[in-house]
């Protein structure tokens, strides 16, 4: 019972709960604190004069962190001057207006994609596997609009042009940032059903080649031909972050919703079919000339 509780403190399906990575931070830190004193959610609950959901929430991220309670939860969890000075710089970065709260992108980055994009701007490396078509991070522009396109049949241009923008934004956000690294396994049934036209594969192969010359980005072609190849894990992200920020972070895209993860024995058996698939995947070398194969024939 203990250990499935544990589970829904740090499993989340997002639908109304929408955990931004940056009060994912705090999170951390506020349970940190609270278990350096011995405390349990439902002790700290009691001192702090708000419910155990509420601590629950607050520690998850799913509920961001008021200044006030911050620092009535410091006096009680006995921090350190350097903890507190800490925790509060931290609060305040998670507090800071963002690019995606523009008035721009408003009705469009919410719930599952909210989520995602905070994990994008916060994490060192990002790990992804997806069956169904190439990852959002390394599609052209054209690529992306038919597939929002065929995901939203009926929807007005201008709502999918603002989609397709948003991706877009994302993807020039990453290439900006200075460390951050992308490690991508294709299943090479993407690179062969495709999305749209002929003339929009050709121009999405010949951008994962441009890629695939970038030393952040690490492509790896999962072949459609290899027996016993260990796709079980199915569509994955993961996201690592620096060890004083976060551990690392499950994320998986769902109809009309999204899962998060924290969990560390989830995390780490997913991790660890993740580097099963990338064993078994071709080198970044035979990658890059297997998809100017698959450009050449299409």
């Amino acid at each position: 019972m203990r250990a499935q509780a544990q589970d829904r403190r740090q499993v989340r399906q997002l639908h109304n709960a929408v955990p931004k990575a940056q009060h994912m931070v705090v999170g951390r830190e506020l349970r940190r604190l609270r278990k350096a004193q011995g405390l349990s959610q439902k002790d700290a609950a009691g001192l702090l004069g708000v419910s155990k959901y509420t601590i629950c929430r607050n520690e998850t991220g799913e509920t961001p962190c008021r200044p006030d309670a911050v620092l009535k939860a410091l006096q009680v969890y006995r921090a350190t001057p350097e903890e507190r000075a800490h925790l509060l710089e931290v609060l305040d970065n998670a507090n800071r207006h963002r690019w995606w709260q523009e008035s721009e992108w408003r009705g469009l980055a919410k719930q599952k994609l909210l989520t995602l994009v905070t994990l994008e701007e916060g994490a060192q490396l990002i790990r992804v596997y997806d069956r169904d078509r190439v990852p959002g991070m390394l599609q052209t522009a054209d690529y992306a609009r038919a597939v929002v396109r065929l995901g939203m049949p009926g929807a007005p241009a201008e709502e999918i042009d603002k989609r397709v923008q948003f991706r877009l934004e994302r993807q020039a956000r990453f290439r900006e940032s200075q460390s951050a690294r992308y490690l991508c396994l294709l299943d090479e049934v993407t690179l062969i059903r495709g999305f749209g036209s002929k003339e929009i594969m050709r121009g999405q192969l010949a951008h994962l080649v441009e890629l695939s010359h970038d030393p952040r980005f690490s492509l790896h072609v999962v072949e459609l031909s290899r027996l016993d190849t260990p796709t079980g894990i199915g569509q994955t992200m993961l996201f690592d972050f620096e060890e004083q920020l976060l551990p690392t972070v499950l994320y998986e895209e769902r109809h009309e919703s999204g899962l998060v993860c924290q969990e560390a024995d989830e995390v780490d058996h997913r991790s660890k079919g993740f580097d099963r698939l990338l064993n078994v995947s071709l080198s970044k070398k035979r990658s890059q000339q297997r998809i100017r194969d698959r450009l050449a024939r299409t």
